[in-house]
C-alpha cells in the first residue's frame, strides 16, 4: 500500500479540500460561537439602552407628578361603602340604577344575593335582569367592571328577543346576569 500523498492535480484538490474543512471546522467551532456571543451581547446593551432612555423620560415626570394637588388625583375605591352588607348591597343597587340610567336602559329586575365571607372581605351579588339593544348591552358591562366601585360580571346569559320590522344589529338583547361587589368585612355580616 502506497503511502505518499497524490501529487500534481489530484494533490491540490485535495490540499485545497482539505483545507477548507478545517477553515469551515474553525468557523463552526470558534468563529461562529464568538459572533453569536457579540450578536448577543449587542442586542442586551440596545435593550438597556432603550430602558435607560425610557427611565429618563419617566423620571423628567416626576417633578410634575410630584407638583400635581393631591385632591386632583383619582382616589378610587375598588370596594363598597356601607357598615353591613344590607347598606353595601343597598349602594351597590343604587349604583346598578344609576349605570342603568345613564345607559338609557330599564332593569326589568334586580334581586340581591346573600353575601358571602372572602378571606377579609365580604362579596356582595346582583342577579341583574334587562332588555336592552346589543351596543347599549356591551357598554352597560364595561361600565359596571371598570366603574367605581369595581363589579365583577359573571354568570352572563343571554337571548335574542325578535321584534318585527328590527333591523338585526338593532334586535333588542335580552340579558340577565350576576354582578359582584366586595366591602371590608370589618363590621357586621349582616
Amino acid at each position: 500500500m502506497d503511502m505518499s500523498l497524490p501529487e500534481g492535480r489530484r494533490g491540490q484538490i485535495l490540499a485545497t479540500a482539505l483545507t477548507l474543512t478545517v477553515l469551515a471546522a474553525a468557523w463552526l467551532g470558534v468563529g461562529k460561537p464568538l459572533f453569536d456571543w457579540y450578536q448577543s451581547g449587542v442586542d442586551t446593551l440596545a435593550q438597556r439602552q432603550m430602558l435607560l432612555r425610557h427611565m429618563q423620560v419617566l423620571a423628567q415626570t416626576l417633578p410634575t407628578l410630584e407638583q400635581t394637588p393631591a385632591a386632583a388625583r383619582s382616589e378610587s375605591t375598588p370596594l363598597l361603602s356601607g357598615a353591613t352588607d344590607a347598606l353595601a348591597a343597598a349602594a351597590m343597587q343604587n349604583a346598578v340604577q344609576a349605570m342603568a340610567t345613564r345607559a338609557g336602559v330599564e332593569l326589568a329586575s334586580m334581586e340581591t344575593l346573600p353575601a358571602e365571607a372572602r378571606g377579609g372581605y365580604r362579596r356582595i351579588g346582583l342577579r341583574v335582569s334587562l332588555t336592552a339593544p346589543w351596543p347599549v348591552l356591551v357598554e352597560l358591562l364595561r361600565t359596571a367592571s371598570q366603574g367605581e366601585p369595581r363589579m365583577l360580571v359573571d354568570d352572563v346569559q343571554l337571548r335574542v328577543v325578535p321584534m318585527p320590522g328590527n333591523a338585526p344589529a338593532a334586535m333588542p338583547v335580552g340579558a340577565s346576569f350576576t354582578l359582584l361587589a366586595f366591602r371590608a368585612a370589618g363590621g357586621t355580616g349582616s
